[in-house]
């Protein structure tokens, strides 16, 4: 499989959007960094030219129809070969009532669904037109089974996995190749303010090691840690009044 020349990651301000753009810095690869903190996309953006990648600096807001505008006129100038949709935010109950804000649901589901959607759709075509790329979704071992803790992160980490999958088996005779990723907890900002168990915790370089590696083999889905995973997927199959037994082991909170 030939590596990737123009390689494209939302969220790359920090966490795992870092690991993955320094994991594919190299010489003769040209990395577009999406994201809205343009402080933090600019230390990451030296880190990866000092490996020896050309690097830009997409200012964007993947909720909005801007990063459809940023990502073609990018494509246009370096025709993308592997686009990663990394951009994530949490949500959780909080720990004042046992609800979930609607606000931080609302912005799960705004940027982890629908922010995908809009980063990966145009790329996607322009991809099917040229005849091969690849794309990869960022979701997540919640978007497995419904947790009661964490309803929109859940839903939104779903509906993307159903949408990278759909679109795999759409666009494969087209020579576009997608996966879905499938992470547990990696310790970036986002899992410091969850409170309770985070098993099988992972650096942001172990978690991009493996991303790296699924995506060279074509893999639909890229999971870690996979007995996890195993474990989560039986849920659907129990008894709800077992199901709702074993969940309270595995809640959590999460900071404002």
């Amino acid at each position: 499989m030939n590596k990737p020349g123009v390689v494209v990651i939302t969220g790359a301000g920090g966490g795992l959007g870092a690991a993955l753009a320094n994991i594919y810095a190299a010489q003769g690869v040209t990395l577009g960094l999406v994201g809205r903190d343009e402080v933090k996309l600019r230390r990451v953006a030296d880190d990866c030219r000092a490996k020896g990648a050309n690097t830009e600096i997409l200012l964007a807001d993947v909720t909005t129809p801007e990063i459809e505008e940023v990502l073609r006129a990018f494509d246009a100038a370096h025709p993308i070969d592997l686009l990663i949709a990394n951009a994530g935010v949490t949500s959780g109950i909080s720990p004042l009532d046992g609800l979930e804000p609607w606000d931080t649901a609302r912005r799960a589901a705004e940027t982890n669904f629908m922010g995908a959607l809009r980063t990966i759709g145009p790329v996607a075509g322009l991809m099917a037109a040229r005849g091969h790329g690849q794309i990869a979704g960022i979701g997540s071992l919640a978007g497995l089974v419904p947790l009661p803790f964490s309803p929109a992160y859940s839903a939104s980490k779903a509906g993307l996995e159903t949408y990278v999958l759909a679109l795999r088996h759409l666009l494969a005779p087209k020579g576009v190749r997608l996966s879905v990723v499938i992470l547990g907890y990696v310790e970036t900002d986002m899992s410091r303010r969850l409170s309770g168990p985070k098993p099988f915790l992972i650096t942001p370089a172990e978690a991009a090691m493996k991303i790296r590696s699924g995506l060279a083999r074509n893999k639909a889905r890229i999971t870690h840690p996979v007995v996890f995973a195993v474990g989560i997927r039986c849920l659907n199959i129990l008894p709800e009044w077992l199901v709702r037994l074993i969940l309270p082991a595995f809640a959590f909170t999460i900071s404002r």
